[in-house]
């Protein structure tokens, strides 16, 4: 849990800032688009949940496509360390969803 010493970043702040980083991302091929939440995680830490939403075709093959899923596994690695990067003191958590 962070301190209560520790600063965090105004939750606004962060929001805007990371909506600037993901305007500038290039989504791999089977990421549709990208949506984020700005809250707490399951102790009560400051938290972001990226949500990748996967193309339908992907989705229906995933186990298959293998260059596709390296692709996106590379790519949520390094949004990770962006995010972190924002020195914000919010953990990134990225997921995968399907499209509704």
């Amino acid at each position: 849990m962070v301190e209560s010493s520790e600063k965090v970043m105004d939750p606004q702040l962060f929001e805007q800032q990371l909506r600037e980083l993901l305007a500038t991302e290039k989504l791999p091929n089977s990421v549709s688009d990208i949506h984020f939440e700005v809250g707490t995680d399951h102790i009560g830490d400051p938290a972001v949940r990226v949500f990748l939403v996967l193309e339908p075709k992907f989705a229906a093959n995933f186990e298959s496509e293998s260059n596709q899923r390296e692709e996106l596994r590379k790519f949520r690695t390094e949004l990770t360390f962006r995010i972190l990067n924002l020195n914000a003191d919010y953990s990134p958590f990225i997921r995968l969803t399907e499209a509704a």
